[in-house]
């Protein structure tokens, strides 16, 4: 069982979207990395878990390493060549439950995507309006 992440003491709005995603769904990103890419896959979701422990802010980094990991576990073409990779994902069940296990993950993982982005967005508005207004105060 792996821990869960601690509650962060970050104002980073992302940053704590993505602790709360992991934190309620980490171990399942885990077990659905390591069907579809092994120790390798298992190893990608530990190491963001283990950035979003020792930061307080979303890094670049762990931003790509949580693209890189949608990709997978949604089976996206840019990740890899399902017709040529000798994946471990091959050998799923279509039907199974892991298989629907990994979409639902998939979802909820691109929904922790879009909150970042419209988290971004929010925060480059907010710098605009700043900077506006120390504009109109140095016309004053």
């Amino acid at each position: 069982m792996l821990r869960t992440l601690p509650t962060p003491l970050s104002t980073d709005p992302q940053h704590a979207a993505a602790c709360a995603h992991l934190s309620q769904h980490g171990e399942a990103l885990c077990n659905a990395a390591k069907l579809l890419e092994g120790d390798a896959g298992k190893a990608s979701v530990l190491r963001i878990m283990s950035d979003l422990r020792t930061t307080t802010k979303l890094q670049r980094a762990t931003r790509r390493r949580l693209i890189d990991l949608h990709r997978l576990i949604s089976l996206d073409p840019v990740f890899g060549d399902p017709e040529t990779d000798e994946a471990l994902w091959q050998f799923l069940d279509p039907g199974s439950r892991d298989v629907e296990d990994i979409c639902l993950l998939a979802d909820s993982l691109f929904d922790l995507l879009v909150e970042i982005g419209e988290l971004d967005d929010e925060m480059d508005a907010l710098a605009l309006a700043v900077a506006v207004a120390a504009d109109d105060r140095e016309a004053a």
